[in-house]
């Protein structure tokens, strides 16, 4: 066999392992490691903590309704010393006695105009908290399966440029052998120096980039995983499951939960704005308080333990306050505002990923279909420019040329169809729908 038959036999035992490669029998699927994800993604695990912890505020806002119970109590001494007096009661003298001052008072609030929007607005933190809740948890879909398909990206590109440089290595010993036999040209063997030196640099790269996506992966699910599932050869994408982009972008703006949550955070300013005023507002509290004072000694002798008891309703009118309550209801005026204007950027940000997201699904699934073809041209391409060059009729660097026009439109198709995997997912994230049947989808096309 000769160099050139040895360097072709090489180049398509290359590209048949890439094809071909056989997968673990252990390789995690995507809805394990999503599975991890959900358990120890330190992001959503704080959107979780954080959802507990508005979810106090409706339980905070209730109590303002309840009656306030507290017991104050005070004890002291008292050194007193009569130096002179013109009561003949009162000699003079010196005393110290203790006293215990103790006071039960109970407030129940009857009408209070801040508590009530309080309440309304706390079940609207509420609302908004689950809301985000589930967006941190279709955030953390998407990140995972695009953390994932990354790693078999970066796989492919790997095993592709190592499939590459084992061509061109057989590539530049042919062209070293013409040389030497007097067949070839120095040109054809710097320009495969050349093309070698920069597979082998791609190669260096490609495995940094794994190492990369690898720990991008890590830095999600708390571990590193060593083996992974491939995207099957045969799939086949489909285009959206409903035509129009303006149905997709109707829903979106209807359905999507970041946009949902915006409007809770319009809701929460503006009962914010009715919270502030209403301190404008009178108070009616009943207020009953018992006090028992046990005194060692008084001014006239002898001790005293007395209790007293009151049972009142307190009427509170705000007059002034030099203008501080006036200034809060501007402020949170202006905060509505500003979250009335977030709420109108969120719209046109959902509004654009869900047209970029169709877009993206539509043109991917011409793309690889397209890209598909190429790859076949490309072969037939490489395969007559080895035979002709092998009769005479082409040069070394036309063969060159065609390889390198196949893995590159080789690496295209790979990254193309993990792109439209993505892209379906950011379409469904848009319009709210997105869910672990999606991800089930996806594992479906992986083996």
């Amino acid at each position: 066999m000769g160099a050139l038959e040895r360097a072709c036999a090489a180049f398509a035992f290359g590209l048949a392992s890439l094809a071909g490669a056989a997968v673990p029998a252990a390789a995690t699927n995507l809805l394990d490691v999503y599975q991890q994800a959900h358990g120890n993604d330190p992001r959503f695990r704080a959107a979780q903590a954080d959802t507990s912890a508005n979810g106090t505020v409706l339980r905070q806002a209730r109590a303002g309704f309840f009656p306030v119970v507290k017991v104050d109590t005070e004890r002291y001494r008292t050194r007193q010393k009569i130096i002179s007096s013109n009561n003949p009661v009162f000699g003079e003298g010196e005393t110290t006695f203790p006293t215990t001052n103790t006071t039960l008072s109970i407030t129940q609030p009857i009408f209070r105009k801040d508590v009530i929007e309080r309440l309304a607005q706390a079940k609207g933190i509420v609302r908004q908290a689950e809301l985000l809740l589930l967006v941190a948890e279709q955030d953390l879909m998407v990140r995972t399966t695009s953390a994932y398909l990354q790693v078999l990206a970066a796989t492919d590109a790997l095993a592709l440029a190592s499939a590459e440089r084992a061509s061109l290595v057989h590539a530049r010993d042919l062209a070293r052998e013409k040389l030497k036999n007097g067949l070839g040209t120095i040109t054809s063997q710097h320009e495969a120096d050349a093309r070698l030196a920069v597979t082998e640099a791609r190669e260096i790269e490609a495995e940094n980039k794994l190492l990369d996506a690898r720990q991008g992966l890590k830095e999600i699910i708390g571990t590193e995983l060593m083996t992974y599932q491939t995207l099957r050869k045969d799939y086949v994408p489909m285009p959206p499951e409903q035509p129009g982009r303006a149905l997709w972008e109707s829903t979106a703006l209807e359905q999507n939960l970041s946009l949902q949550a915006r409007r809770e955070a319009v809701f929460i300013a503006q009962q914010e704005v009715k919270r502030q005023d209403a301190m404008h507002f009178p108070t009616v509290d009943l207020v009953m308080t018992h006090n028992r004072r046990d005194a060692g000694s008084t001014l006239f002798g002898g001790g005293s333990n007395v209790a007293t008891s009151d049972l009142m309703l307190r009427l509170n009118v705000p007059l002034y306050s030099g203008g501080m309550q006036s200034a809060v209801v501007k402020e949170a005026v202006f905060r509505l505002q500003k979250t009335e204007e977030e709420l109108e950027q969120e719209r046109r940000a959902i509004e654009r990923a869900a047209r970029g997201a169709y877009q993206g699904v539509v043109s991917g699934v011409s793309l690889v279909r397209a890209l598909g073809q190429s790859v076949v041209s490309a072969e037939s391409a490489l395969e007559a420019k080895s035979t002709g060059f092998k009769s005479g009729i082409q040069t070394m660097l036309a063969v060159l040329d065609a390889q390198r026009d196949l893995f590159a439109v080789r690496r295209d198709l790979a990254q193309a169809r993990y792109d439209y995997l993505l892209n379906v997912l950011r379409l469904k994230q848009a319009t709210g729908t997105l869910s672990e049947n999606d991800l089930r989808l996806i594992n479906a096309a992986l083996q």
